[in-house]
């Protein structure tokens, strides 16, 4: 039994290693000149240096960045919790075949990669002059999530008793005020899960904005960090250093919000 155990715990140790390695990397090259990368890519920097930081904050419009991504994601995750909670609402309570088929489509898109609707995205955007704003690219990313949250609200719906729903609809409560004041309340696990496993996606996404948001007034973080490598040149230091300063409020948000994924999950699992 302690050998399972010690054999479990050097393997969690290594999976540990080998998931934060990259991490490791990230902050060893923020902090480092490019002299001290080139005499040893792996070794620790001789000093706390920040100067990375000041030129990357410099050169890269990191405020502007920082506020596109921030609109983007906020926005974008408010208009799939709104979307998928009502729909998930819907399907999990309706009686009818026409909940059961949407429930199916909304599904089905889940199945599509990106890759296929990749062209006809952008020709669709470019026509209706979706291009280089906000509300163009927030729209797709709303359809690419209500997709995964119409599942979660489902499922988590479904283990929801309807003798609570019934008790208020006999107390004079419209369908509407059930949801907002009974069912609502009883779907913090699974807002909190859409909106983490969310948020972490649009924050990090690259290759949507990439197609989208052309203009550098509407770059995001990691849109923006992939001009730090030219044709003929990079710079890996102040990319690193840049990619550090934008993955550290969404980190702050995960660790905050981290303890609602796994309790959201298995409840909607469980339950649906």
């Amino acid at each position: 039994m302690k050998a399972a155990r010690a054999a479990l715990f050097i393997v969690v140790v290594m999976l540990g290693v080998l998931f934060l390695f990259p991490l490791y990397v990230a902050f060893l090259m923020a902090f480092k000149s490019t002299k001290e990368t080139f005499d040893s890519f792996y070794a620790l920097p001789a000093k706390l240096d920040f100067t990375n930081f000041i030129q990357a904050w410099d050169t890269s419009k990191y405020p502007t960045a920082m506020l596109n991504s921030f609109i983007i994601t906020s926005l974008s995750v408010l208009l799939i919790l709104f979307v998928s909670a009502l729909s998930g609402y819907a399907i999990a309570r309706g009686r009818k075949r026409f909940y059961q088929f949407m429930y199916l489509l909304f599904l089905s898109g889940m199945m599509v990669p990106f890759q296929v609707t990749m062209l006809p995205l952008y020709k669709l955007g470019k026509s209706l002059g979706m291009i280089n704003t906000h509300w163009g690219i927030m729209l797709l990313y709303g359809g690419f999530g209500v997709q995964s949250g119409v599942l979660f609200f489902t499922g988590f719906v479904r283990g929801i008793s309807r003798e609570i729903e019934e008790a208020a609809r006999i107390d004079g409560c419209s369908t509407p005020g059930i949801f907002v004041r009974v069912v609502m309340p009883l779907l913090k696990p699974v807002t909190a899960t859409v909106l983490v496993l969310n948020a972490l996606f649009i924050w990090n996404d690259f290759l949507l904005p990439l197609l989208y948001l052309q203009d550098k007034l509407y770059r995001t973080i990691p849109l923006q960090q992939y001009f730090f490598f030219g044709q003929y040149s990079s710079d890996l230091n102040l990319a690193f250093a840049y990619a550090v300063m934008g993955m550290i409020p969404i980190i702050v948000f995960f660790l905050f919000m981290q303890r609602y994924i796994i309790k959201g999950i298995a409840a909607g699992a469980i339950k649906g």
